[in-house]
């Protein structure tokens, strides 16, 4: 395999493009007057979006929050047009979850390819049905919305900043240590690129304050962090970038260096409770 290049929304595929523009147009056409915006976050608008292993991260926002027959209909749309050519992970939002800001916060509905069996099998039996008023919380959006004001880009709709409220710095880092840094060292073995690149990405904000990719996460640490782990750091960026020739991970590497980056985030959040 040769290496794919990782880029950021304006130098988005031609067959990317496509996808993300269907997609965006077939929610408007949808929800009509309800729908305020349509917004991409993630490796798509920050750089290092490689069409071979990335999710198209978005988030839509309502007025209202949708009926059931409306997320009937958005859902069918997902399940058409994610994964061709890339998936798609959204988080629908209406303007009541957003105002006042709650943590953890709510969500109206969400769609993943994690999703995708559950979600075709209620349409298939017409258990959608009771999707009616339902709504859940997601901690993970305090994160997505700190990266969308930052660094987020408005597909259709109104600006982000009219749209989002700021994020307390308390629940952004509360959301990035409960999903990329807590058990970082029993589930670095699983999914060590994910982790090795989300942990260097969570101690550059804190020691920084930078939003980052994972791919500037990984390129900070491999610079800042010290010697004995930026071996690691540097295999994790090769296999993310689809390198040829990264060798296998040593466990007892991984392990050392999970340990090493749950200690200093820690210590980071200590230091801030005082």
């Amino acid at each position: 395999m040769t290496a794919v290049a990782g880029y950021a929304w304006p130098d988005a595929q031609a067959a990317v493009a496509t996808q993300v523009g269907r997609l965006t147009d077939g929610l408007r056409a949808l929800l009509v007057d309800n729908l305020l915006g349509v917004y991409l976050h993630g490796s798509l608008a920050m750089g290092g979006f490689n069409p071979d292993r990335s999710d198209i991260d978005l988030l839509a926002v309502t007025q209202e929050r949708m009926s059931a027959a409306a997320k009937h209909d958005v859902a069918r749309l997902l399940l058409d047009l994610s994964s061709a050519p890339c998936p798609v992970e959204i988080s629908f939002l209406s303007r009541p979850d957003l105002v006042p800001w709650t943590f953890p916060t709510p969500f109206n509905f969400h769609f993943s390819e994690m999703w995708r069996k559950r979600i075709a099998a209620d349409i298939a039996s017409g258990a959608w049905r009771q999707w009616e008023g339902t709504s859940a919380t997601d901690p993970d959006l305090a994160a997505h919305i700190m990266v969308l004001r930052h660094r987020g880009v408005v597909l259709w709709g109104q600006p982000i900043d009219r749209v989002f409220p700021e994020v307390p710095i308390s629940d952004y880092v509360a959301a990035i240590w409960d999903h990329d840094t807590k058990g970082a060292a029993a589930s670095i073995a699983e999914s060590p690129v994910y982790v090795i690149l989300n942990l260097c990405r969570v101690l550059l904000f804190l020691e920084e304050g930078r939003i980052a990719s994972k791919d500037e996460g990984g390129e900070w640490g491999a610079r800042a962090l010290p010697p004995e782990y930026r071996k690691v750091i540097h295999h994790a960026l090769r296999l993310y970038r689809g390198e040829e020739g990264a060798p296998r991970f040593v466990i007892r590497d991984l392990r050392r260096f999970a340990s090493y980056m749950e200690g200093r985030v820690l210590a980071h959040l200590h230091q801030s409770d005082r």
